[in-house]
């Protein structure tokens, strides 16, 4: 493991460097630590950790403590450390005995990333995230490290089911994208500097995207309950079972899970008209597994589709469902993307995955902290004809920040009867009212038409608020 000695002992479980431990609710953790010393290199003696706030300052506290001995095992635990960034120092005493460092060692709060490609990040790898000491990552490897773009290696990973090639190819073929890979810039990085920003406290990534996967592939095995496997357990065999071992791996509890998930199922009818169902299933089996029955739940809404609309056919069906969600699960929020550019048909390009990962923060001020100045973004609350001819229609939202933008020509909105589409001969920001948008007419709305926004292929949208959260793509009847 990264900072050890590997003739210091045969095995070690504990810190390693650039890990990052989860608070409580009192902003602390406890760091336990356990290993066996090798022979005649302190396995009999007495062996004391240190744990120092790093950097150093005049008047820190140093925390030290001697290691319980059981038979070959040496174990302890510093209980209650506040957050920060620490170095652990550990002391074998004797003739034969060690001393080792470990570094960067954190307690802060942990975001488990997961769901397809654009959570996996496949932006190109020009002007990606700058990375910071503040932001680590959990690699798919089981590696600590400071998170820097591309957070996905699927051919190094631990579990099999994130491999990208035959297993006696698998190295080769890692090797090869360390030296040819140039997409991977994602959201994470800069959503991590977003909240050490904040609040000042050591950010851990989880990540656990996978690109091509659909809501099927992550659903939760059926049966019994499920319960969370010890660190050592190797669930490899699926998407939620890797997840799954790899949040044991770090401790089993996180501050929040950012989502991103959906393209895959749109593409197939079967697929789309169960989507809903499996992603309400996924994050009742994820709450309940890993004992946080509140977990904050982000996820993004798709964004548009610029290829052939037959590829695809349910896009639209997907992006609705997912606006449905928010009001069906408690503590979860939206996060629309139907603004930002497209590196391709289907993926967000670098600078739009940085704007969504500031976004996600956003959210999860309001969502993890408390945070009342940080409403979840635009949402439409009520639609109103102001004349009797019904040619001026006022939507109001709720849940902005701030106000509306833009002021005016507001593009992304329209209105259908059957086949039809009434034209909008004006679309802008109320002048009285900064969270209603008005829209005028060139002839009256027939009744039962139908509100949109950001339906159908390619639309252009560009309705958000001042925090820059983008209004949902959504449907409203009109009476």
């Amino acid at each position: 493991m990264t900072g050890m000695n590997p003739i210091d002992w045969e095995w070690f479980d504990g810190p390693t460097a650039y890990r990052v431990y989860q608070r409580d609710e009192t902003g602390c953790a406890d760091i336990a630590l356990k290993l066996k010393a090798k022979t005649g290199r302190g396995e009999s003696g007495t062996i004391t950790c240190a744990l120092l706030p790093e950097p150093s300052r005049p008047g820190d506290t140093e925390r030290t403590m001697q290691l319980h001995r059981d038979g070959e095992i040496h174990q302890g635990t510093f209980e209650k450390v506040p957050a920060g960034n620490y170095k652990l120092v550990v002391i074998a005493e004797g003739a034969a005995g060690f001393s080792t460092t470990i570094s960067h060692v954190a307690v802060g709060d942990l975001y488990l990333l997961a769901g397809q490609s654009n959570m996996e990040g496949v932006g190109k790898l020009i002007d990606p995230e700058r990375p910071s000491r503040a932001v680590r990552c959990f690699y798919l490897d089981d590696r600590w490290g400071v998170a820097k773009d591309p957070l996905c290696w699927f051919n190094e990973a631990v579990d099999a089911v994130h491999w990208r090639a035959p297993r006696e190819r698998r190295a080769d073929e890692a090797k090869m994208d360390r030296y040819f890979r140039r997409f991977g810039a994602g959201l994470g990085i800069r959503f991590g500097k977003e909240m050490y920003k904040y609040n000042g406290v050591p950010v851990g990534l989880i990540m656990c995207a996978h690109g091509g996967t659909s809501m099927k592939q992550w659903e939760p095995p059926a049966g019994a309950k499920r319960e969370l496997p010890s660190e050592s357990s190797m669930t490899s065999d699926s998407f939620y079972g890797s997840m799954m071992r790899r949040l044991a791996a770090t401790g089993g509890r996180v501050k929040a899970v950012l989502w991103y998930q959906g393209e895959s199922d749109a593409a197939d009818r079967a697929q789309a008209a169960a989507f809903k169902k499996r992603f309400l299933r996924f994050v009742a089996a994820l709450r309940a597994d890993i004992g946080q029955p509140s977990l904050p739940i982000l996820y993004a809404q798709l964004n548009t589709w610029l290829g052939d609309a037959a590829a695809f056919p349910h896009w639209n069906d997907i992006q609705l469902d997912q606006a449905l969600v928010e009001a069906e699960i408690p503590g979860s929020a939206l996060v629309s993307t139907n603004d930002l550019s497209l590196a391709d048909a289907i993926h967000l390009d670098t600078s739009s995955l940085k704007r969504l990962g500031r976004r996600f923060a956003v959210l999860a001020r309001g969502f993890c902290f408390g945070d009342e100045t940080c409403a979840r973004g635009p949402r439409p609350i009520d639609c109103r004809f102001a004349d009797a001819d019904r040619t001026k229609l006022y939507v109001a939202f709720e849940q902005v920040n701030g106000r509306l933008m833009p002021g005016k020509q507001i593009q992304g909105f329209q209105v259908a009867n059957g086949d039809e589409n009434v034209p909008i001969a004006e679309c802008r920001r109320d002048k009285r009212d900064g969270s209603v948008v008005v829209l005028t007419f060139a002839r009256p709305v027939p009744r039962r038409s139908v509100l949109g926004y950001g339906l159908g292929l390619n639309p252009v949208c560009n309705l958000r608020d001042s925090a820059d959260l983008a209004a949902p793509v959504f449907r409203y009847p009109l009476d």
